[in-house]
């Protein structure tokens, strides 16, 4: 969930300023490209730049709306499939073939062991769920089990449903298979459950309250001192370095020893980590 953290206040009003300022100086420049320096083509400007940032930021309403609701599903299928691993067995095929059932519309005969049996197309099929924790990959033996229960319930079709990702040879296993298998993956999935049942407001407020939870001095460290920020600090503290150089500024020489002394540090961190036996 922390890719979807949203932006901070001063970063969300640093772009807001510095989109009218945009639109303002772009107003400007036409009318001072028009009629010359006045004060009249500044007035002018200035107006058609906030009629601008004005028309933006209506468009830019929409746009979000659109991608809060998007997210509300992403989130929204995502809690879904948390929840789903702790269903039992036909509770948890019955609700995957609901989430299925608009982009599938499966009849359905009967509720088995993780899935659900039916006719699609006039074809018996079978809707098959494979839940398990998405850093486990499912293997080509599951993908094997599923043959032998469609063997099992006497369909020709299989849709497989998976909350985590499959490993090449499973894929090829059902790609080979004869008929194919259907492989519904776990972002499409996110996508089907989310848009039976979107994240609500108050999931919202407990995420964000998880997302503000204190952290210990070790996590802090440990964030601070990453091995990926250390190109980070080394590019700042050398840029720093030459403007001290360039301008003569006695202000530009800490801060360039601060960045340098974190780079020193990440990459000092990084390596005792190496170091210290498995």
């Amino acid at each position: 969930m922390q890719k979807y953290r949203p932006q901070k206040p001063l970063a969300a009003l640093a772009d807001k300023i510095l989109r009218l300022l945009i639109a303002c100086g772009a107003g400007v420049g036409w009318f001072v490209y028009l009629w010359g320096v006045s004060i009249a083509a500044l007035a002018a400007g200035i107006a058609l730049g906030g009629l601008l940032w004005l028309c933006a930021r209506q468009f830019g309403k929409r746009i979000t709306q659109k991608r809060e609701m998007q997210m509300r599903r992403i989130l929204g299928g995502e809690l879904a499939l948390e929840q789903l691993l702790l269903y039992p067995a036909k509770q948890a095929g019955f609700q995957a073939a609901l989430w299925l059932a608009p982009r599938f519309p499966l009849m359905m005969n009967k509720a088995v062991d993780w899935g659900v049996t039916g006719t699609l197309d006039n074809s018996p099929t079978l809707i098959r769920l494979i839940a398990q924790h998405p850093g486990i990959p499912v293997n080509v033996q599951q993908m094997v089990d599923v043959a032998r229960e469609m063997q099992q319930y006497n369909v020709k079709r299989c849709i497989v449903c998976s909350t985590s990702a499959l490993e090449k040879e499973a894929l090829s296993f059902a790609a080979q298979f004869d008929p194919t298998m259907l492989i519904i993956p776990r972002d499409e999935l996110i996508q089907l459950a989310g848009m039976h049942s979107p994240a609500t407001d108050e999931q919202l407020r407990m995420l964000g309250r998880k997302k503000r939870m204190r952290r210990t001095l070790n996590e802090w460290i440990a964030i601070i001192l990453a091995p990926n920020r250390a190109r980070r600090y080394l590019g700042y503290g050398v840029g720093l370095s030459l403007l001290a150089l360039l301008t003569g500024h006695f202000f530009y020489p800490l801060p360039a020893a601060a960045c340098l002394l974190l780079f020193t540090l990440c990459k000092y961190r990084s390596f005792r980590q190496r170091a210290q036996p498995m």
